[in-house]
């Protein structure tokens, strides 16, 4: 098909790697953004940042407890300097890469990596290293930076896929959030109210104010119930009682609201691979129905975000990709291809050894069919054919 990713790169001339530090930069930022490539290093890299931010914290745990800090004391001074190092490396790595992302590039070298300094995330990453150089260089309260130090837990935000969506869900519901945050705000003024006007007389100093009451009502309505603060009477009995139940039914309220649409957004992240969207692939044209399920149970579906790459020159072609749904751009010595449904990605990993031809990447949200390469060369020796049409030897 037209948009097929082609043959793999042919050495140059003078032996040189062509735009080796492009590459490499490629490279950098396929593996410290979100962990787009597949391979044993880029998991050992993943692997290794989340330990380190894992020991980060217990090490902040560990110092607070006097007699461990007196003992291994230099020891958690020199891990605390590797720390710092090690995010600062990271940190610098990532604002150089970042001008592969397509949107930070088009500001320019410079401004597209300011803008992409002022990311949350990258805040996070800033945060988590850059007070503890006051701690070098000057005599800060360890307290305070210690404060600061936590800010490295967040950085494990980075490696979970599940908390991006569940930060989109809360986003995507802000309405509905905001509603019912207004209902239990309204529900724990009314509450206090009448907790107020029941009480006060009988217990001025517990329930003689707004305030106090509206203190009581919040820790009723989130079933907390300190027993600080107890009516006497039996209409004060009778208005808490109304308020336990509530708040039960208040507070199911938002959490069914952020059940659902995580729920409703995994599914649309994952789809499933049926026979009949397999059929329909153009490469799999001609194959009987026991082939075709054979296949069928070979795959796993995929869903990648825009910007995310597929593929990137030099890299062991471990995956094959079969384009469901979305656009990606393949790059190679300045050509550029457009792909879409039906397109594949990686027929290099038909061969145990070989490399990633061109960089692809996804322009829009796109959904896969994919398969690992040693499944790919199982099949291709099953299916003649198949082998035969990811090769290009015979059109689709």
């Amino acid at each position: 098909m037209p948009g097929n990713i082609g043959p793999e790169l042919t050495d140059n001339p003078d032996g040189k790697a062509p735009h080796a530090e492009h590459t490499l930069r490629q490279w950098a930022y396929a593996i410290l953004e979100e962990g787009q490539l597949e391979g044993v290093f880029s998991r050992i890299i993943e692997a290794l940042l989340i330990t380190l931010i894992i020991a980060n914290v217990a090490a902040v745990a560990l110092e607070s407890v006097a007699s461990i800090y007196a003992k291994y004391h230099i020891f958690f001074k020199e891990f605390e300097r590797f720390s710092v190092g090690a995010y600062t490396v990271e940190y610098l790595i990532r604002i150089w890469s970042s001008v592969e992302d397509p949107r930070i590039a088009a500001r320019g070298p410079i401004k597209g990596r300011l803008a992409f300094a002022m990311r949350p995330l990258m805040l996070i990453d800033l945060m988590a290293f850059a007070p503890s150089y006051l701690g070098f260089l000057f005599a800060v309260d360890l307290r305070v930076l210690r404060i600061f130090r936590l800010f490295r837990l967040v950085k494990l935000a980075r490696y979970s896929p599940a908390l991006p969506a569940l930060l989109g869900v809360l986003y995507a519901e802000r309405s509905s959030l905001f509603a019912s945050m207004i209902l239990t705000l309204s529900v724990m003024c009314v509450s206090g109210e009448l907790m107020h006007l029941a009480e006060g007389a009988v217990q001025p100093r517990t329930f003689g104010s707004m305030p106090d009451a509206m203190y009581w009502a919040i820790t009723t309505l989130t079933t907390v119930g300190y027993g600080d603060e107890v009516p006497i009477t039996p209409l004060g009995k009778f208005i808490a009682g109304v308020t336990m139940v509530t708040g039960l039914l208040l507070f199911a309220l938002p959490i069914g609201i952020i059940a659902n649409g995580f729920v409703n957004d995994l599914h649309r992240r994952q789809f499933a691979i049926t026979w009949s969207m397999l059929k329909r692939q153009p490469l799999f044209s001609g194959f009987d129905v026991e082939s075709v399920t054979e296949i069928l149970d070979s795959m796993s579906a995929k869903l990648v975000r825009e910007h995310a790459q597929l593929a990137l020159t030099g890299q062991l072609a471990t995956m094959f990709y079969l384009i469901v749904s979305g656009h990606a751009r393949a790059e190679h010595e300045g050509e550029e291809i457009d792909l879409g449904p039906g397109d594949i990605v990686g027929e290099e990993a038909m061969h145990a050894t070989s490399l990633y031809a061109r960089t692809v990447t996804a322009r829009t949200e796109m959904r896969l069919i994919v398969l690992p390469g040693e499944e790919l060369r199982r099949l291709a020796r099953k299916f003649p054919l198949l082998g035969r049409r990811i090769r290009q030897e015979e059109p689709w």
